[in-house]
């Protein structure tokens, strides 16, 4: 079953469920190279190197999607929101590097209802 590191399995390509083959989403690999050397302690990127992170970020998002659907069917909602999203990443400490990564999204859309609702409130 993958190497184990700490807290967190590593899964191996052969391990992936069977549907992360189906992926029918790249990331670019010129991108990535890009995005990595914008990084002044990066110096030459192999060519192997993008291709594998993009690889990474793949089963990445897909892990994060297939736990957010177990998440929003749990709590008997059809649609993955910004709030299931968050509560899939606080439950599961695999996604702890990416811990606060919605805070700014769930603010703006607490902010935006409350304007709206404030506006409403006004016109009557």
């Amino acid at each position: 079953m993958g190497v184990k590191t700490g807290h967190y399995v590593i899964m191996t390509e052969s391990e992936a469920p069977a549907s992360y083959a189906n992926i029918k989403t790249h990331f670019p690999a010129a991108r990535i190279k890009k995005l990595m050397q914008t990084d002044e302690d990066i110096g030459k990127v192999a060519q192997a190197t993008p291709v594998a992170v993009g690889r990474a970020l793949e089963l990445f998002l897909c892990s994060l999607v297939e736990k957010s659907v177990e998440t929003a069917t749990n709590d008997q909602s059809k649609k993955i929101t910004i709030q299931i999203l968050n509560k899939t990443i606080q439950e599961n400490e695999q996604f702890d590097f990416v811990v606060g990564v919605c805070d700014k999204y769930l603010n703006k859309n607490s902010n935006a209802s409350s304007t709206s609702s404030s506006a409403s409130a006004q016109q009557e």
